[in-house]
């Protein structure tokens, strides 16, 4: 019985012993990068290709808009017409005039109000039907 006991309390204290601390700081680095690596790319030669292209500009109708999915009661969301890239919110007028159908995702001209302390609400949405 001497013996297990002792076993025992062997085995433990070298399983003890042979465990560091978990909580103690790791100062492993990780492989090293040289400097160049880190060094800004060259784009001469990219700008030198693209100066001979000419940027075409997106050109979106003026007062056509799609509902997003953002708007709510007091506000709505308006994409701009067809590119989607341009997003604005504004606020409800007290008295929205709505004609046809402006659900989410729906093309609609927007007028706009400006009050005197100069914000910008939205106060008629009509439903635009492009022409197939």
């Amino acid at each position: 019985m001497r013996k297990i006991l002792l076993s025992i309390i062997i085995v433990l204290g070298a399983a003890l012993a042979s465990t560091s601390c978990r909580m103690a700081p790791s100062h492993n680095l990780g492989d090293t990068v040289s400097a160049k690596v880190f060094e800004p790319a060259d784009t001469s030669a990219r700008v030198a290709l693209g100066k001979g292209k000419k940027v075409v500009p997106i050109k979106d109708s003026a007062d056509i808009y799609i509902i997003g999915e953002a708007s709510t009661r007091t506000t709505v969301q308006l994409l701009s017409y067809p590119s989607r890239r341009d997003t604005a919110i504004y606020a409800k007028g007290k008295h929205i005039k709505v004609t046809g159908n402006a659900d989410y995702g729906h093309a609609v001209r927007a007028k706009f109000w400006i009050s005197d302390a100069g914000d910008t609400l939205v106060t008629r949405l009509e439903e635009y039907l492009a022409k197939k």
